[in-house]
């Protein structure tokens, strides 16, 4: 079963409990969500051991560096002891590298009936990170000389020494593991030298390893160095500000970066691009703008593709519908901003539509003629932002001159709006061009009834 422990503004931490066929006993264990996240999403698992003092401060980076598109999407599970700090469990012998009966039933329950555990509760992408400090980054040399194809990268804070450095013989049959070493500038010679030799030994072997060593002691190395852990992990991510970069320097086709930037992201972190406002902004509106038929062809079909999901999020849905309105496609627009809106209503966030009623009532309805349903979704946009009613009123008087529709109420509508310059103002409408439409409404009266 599980229950919800506090819900902050970004994260939620749940507290998970079953019986575990390896121990034959009831186990808990934590996990730090995203309050919210793309549909779809597949998690990236950081798995922290010693969770009883380096669980909440990894679980917050984590989780603050995604809500940023730092680093993808990950979910962070303390792998909680019997008892809380009591490192017996792990049962791991540092002078051989190898686990007595207790540290043999430990491994097999991470690798066995807490990833099963997981991969019931969240939807997850394969790519599972393992956490240890002192002692325990010690311990993840076993998993790495098993070749262990479960866990695919590591984060070593402060290691401490061993009798030998394993030979690490493994032989991985997916990719080799990442590895990164965090040392503490103020720890033992002992330790740093060890984690000096453990990185070159893992260079030897070709892995992705990187060794940082940061100002901190053996204690302070897990909140001063886990920013730089996590961003070393991810040091191959593709964010939307890094594509951004990317699209304004490279010389080839917004196709080809697409299918290059979502290729790399699969490789190294099991993540395909995000299926949301604004990646699709980056990659078609661009290609729109640069008029690169190829490509926005290609992007079209794609983003079709992936937004025929009934859970699409509603702001891709929006600017989807948006992007179709920029080529002239009108049907699909209305098909987009359709969803859109009813999708943002089944969420009960309406009040995130002011901006796509606008688009769809004035700049896509029209178009297919449908001025009876666009008249109505502003006037909806009434009851949804009360205190901003008479921007509605305005778009209304809009829609009713520029299309010459019930410009008797349009005229009506528009005078309500003048009422209220301040709301006027608030969106970027001057009060001038509401009057100058008020006359131009009484022109077009006069002309139909002379």
């Amino acid at each position: 079963h599980c229950n919800v422990v506090s819900s902050q503004n970004i994260m939620k931490i749940e507290k998970h409990s079953f019986k575990s066929s390896i121990y034959n006993e009831k186990r808990s264990f934590r996990i730090a969500l995203p309050v919210s996240a793309y549909p779809n999403v597949k998690y990236n698992i950081l798995f922290v051991l010693d969770a009883d003092y380096t669980f909440d401060i990894i679980a917050s980076n984590a989780i603050y560096l995604q809500t940023f598109d730092i680093i993808p999407p990950t979910a962070v599970v303390a792998i909680d002891y019997s008892t809380p700090g009591n490192r017996n469990d792990v049962g791991y012998d540092l002078s051989n590298n190898s686990l007595d009966s207790s540290g043999e039933l430990f491994y097999n329950y991470i690798n066995t009936d807490l990833a099963r555990e997981i991969n019931k509760i969240l939807p997850t992408s394969g790519f599972n990170t393992l956490v240890g400090h002192s002692y325990t980054a010690s311990y993840l040399n076993y998993y790495i000389d098993a070749g262990n194809d479960y866990i695919k990268s590591y984060i070593l804070f402060s290691p401490e020494e061993m009798g030998q450095i394993p030979h690490f013989e493994a032989n991985y049959k997916t990719k080799r593991p990442s590895i990164r070493i965090i040392t503490a500038m103020d720890d033992t010679d002992a330790r740093k030298s060890f984690a000096q030799n453990l990185y070159e030994t893992f260079q030897e072997k070709q892995y992705d390893v990187k060794l940082k060593n940061i100002k901190a002691d053996h204690m302070s190395i897990i909140p001063a160095g886990t920013m730089e852990a996590l961003t070393g992990l991810y040091d191959k991510y593709y964010n939307i500000d890094s594509i951004y970069n990317i699209i304004e320097q490279a010389d080839t086709s917004l196709w080809e970066i697409f299918s290059n930037i979502n290729e790399s992201n699969k490789n190294s972190y099991n993540q395909e691009l995000p299926i949301s406002g604004s990646y699709i902004s980056a990659f078609l509106w661009t290609a729109i703008q640069r008029e690169e038929r190829a490509s926005i062809d290609k992007l079209h079909a794609y983003y079709k593709n992936a937004l025929m999901n009934e859970e699409s999020d509603p702001n891709a849905l929006g600017v989807m519908g948006d992007l179709m309105k920029k080529l002239g496609l009108w049907k699909e627009a209305d098909y987009y901003l359709d969803r859109c809106l009813t999708r943002y209503k089944k969420l009960n966030q309406e009040h995130e539509t002011l901006y796509w009623r606008r688009v769809y009532a004035l700049d896509v309805l029209p178009k297919l003629g449908q001025y009876k349903k666009a008249w109505k979704l502003l006037e909806e946009g009434k009851k949804i932002y009360p205190e901003d009613k008479a921007i509605f009123s305005y778009y209304q008087g809009v829609l009713s001159i520029t299309n010459n529709y019930i410009i008797k109420k349009g005229i009506e509508q528009l005078k309500t709006a003048i009422e209220n310059p301040d709301v006027l103002k608030n969106n970027f409408v001057n009060k001038g061009e509401a009057e100058s439409l008020i006359n131009k409404g009484i022109k077009m009266e006069e002309l139909e009834n002379p």
